[in-house]
């Protein structure tokens, strides 16, 4: 099988399994809101709660550089990242507890090379984007370590409620799945990117999956364009906007899924069946523990899980190989909790997990008003999934820089217009 060909089947499958898991989370909570209201109407509170999001950054040095705290930059050169719209506010809330002298770089290859090369002593990064110089820039960052971590609230931006009747008109959702190990409110990197166009009066939803990849114009931005995948580092807005750009759609809701309470999800329907094609030993992040795979079926716990879906160097394609193993993940946890009624008894610290990795801009009404209907309908909805297609390049971007050319997509006019002609025929039924 080619590799665009292998690309758009992992993108299809993950398509269906993210849609399945928002789709399970509402809809089965649904069926025991009754028997279970406290734990149900909390679950709505804290997933339509609106709260802000907020960023992670971590104070970075060099291994050689003898700083082991924060108090070992004082006087120190430090270098923050121009391009982050809250550098200010990063500089400020460690100006507070020690004062240093800031250095503005406009990109993140700039930003590692100066430390590797001893030009600053220290550097503040969003954690996330420390994550994505650790897999596009590692020679950079193989001396760092982290001396100090922070978090800053990021106010969400005052966007107009929907008007749309979710039972009776076509509307578009974004959905972004996330491979965050800080929490949904947290941002980060979006490895999954699905619009969602669901017509209630049709009993239809078009999926439109767009690859990590795909080479885009970050919203707001001019220039260099970056993968669409960065553009979550900036916040679910600011891909849902660069989509909306894109695509040239409006996107009346958005829900944000993160994998990182994998763990405690898997533990409590008692572990999940997976299937590896490569024998492994792998360390648990942050745990004296080592995971070992053989080749077929077998039995795994939480952390094994999901040490399992986040292994990409293992495999000769990568990150693409990484997707399948989290889709494989998300599949089984699906087929776990809706194989037995025994774990749905235990709903109510299922529900507590669950909110703690889902959030959608959906209203309490928008959900009572969707379940009600799928209650009394029992609507067997008809899906048809679509994915954007293109070419691998490789080229500079508008986080990484230009002189480190990172793999992209450069998406087919064709696929893109196919996309949205199949969206607007959604729309307008």
């Amino acid at each position: 099988m080619s590799q665009e060909k292998t690309e758009r089947k992992a993108h299809s499958t993950g398509a269906k399994i993210i849609i399945g898991l928002v789709l399970v989370i509402v809809l089965v909570a649904a069926g025991f809101a009754i028997r279970y209201w406290t734990s149900f109407d909390n679950f709505l509170n804290k997933i339509t709660g609106g709260e802000p999001e907020y960023k992670q950054y971590s104070v970075a040095v060099l291994e050689s550089s003898g700083i082991n705290d924060l108090d070992g930059i004082a006087g120190k050169n430090v270098g923050l990242l121009s391009i982050d719209e809250k550098v200010g506010n990063a500089e400020q809330y460690l100006k507070e507890k020690v004062q240093f002298e800031t250095n503005l770089y406009d990109d993140l290859d700039t930003l590692a090379t100066v430390l590797n090369n001893k030009i600053v002593d220290a550097i503040t990064i969003e954690t996330d984007n420390l994550e994505v110089l650790k897999e596009e820039a590692e020679d950079l960052v193989k001396d760092a370590k982290v001396i100090y971590t922070f978090e800053i609230e990021v106010k969400a931006e005052n966007v107009a409620a929907s008007e749309k009747q979710v039972t009776e008109e076509p509307f578009v959702l974004y959905i972004s799945g996330t491979d965050s190990r800080h929490g949904v409110k947290a941002t980060a990197r979006s490895d999954v990117n699905i619009v969602a166009v669901v017509n209630p009066k049709q009993g239809k939803i078009l999926l439109v999956s767009i690859p990590r990849d795909t080479y885009v114009q970050l919203h707001g931005t001019t220039g260099i364009k970056d993968k669409l995948t960065h553009a979550g580092v900036y916040g679910i807005n600011m891909s849902k906007t660069t989509i909306e750009d894109f695509l040239g759609i409006n996107i009346d809701y958005t829900a944000k899924v993160s994998f990182d309470t994998v763990v405690k999800v898997v533990d409590q329907i008692d572990g999940i069946e997976i299937d590896s094609d490569k024998e492994m030993k792998l360390k648990v992040e942050g745990k004296d523990k080592t995971c070992e795979y053989r080749v077929g079926k077998q039995w795994v716990d939480g952390d094994c899980a999901l040490r399992f879906a986040r292994e990409r160097k293992s495999y000769e394609r990568g990150d693409r190989h990484r997707g399948e193993n989290q889709m494989q993940v998300i599949t089984a946890i699906i087929a776990r909790l809706s194989g037995s009624k025994n774990y749905l008894l235990n709903l109510p610290n299922i529900l507590d997990i669950a909110a703690d990795s889902f959030e959608t801009s959906f209203t309490r009404d928008d959900i009572s008003e969707f379940i009600r209907m799928q209650l009394t309908s029992g609507t067997n909805w008809k899906v048809e999934q679509i994915s954007v297609d293109g070419a691998g390049s490789m080229q500079g971007t508008y986080s990484m820089g230009a002189n480190r050319p990172l793999y992209v997509m450069l998406a087919d006019p064709n696929s893109v217009n196919n996309a949205v002609t199949k969206i607007q025929a959604y729309l307008s039924e």
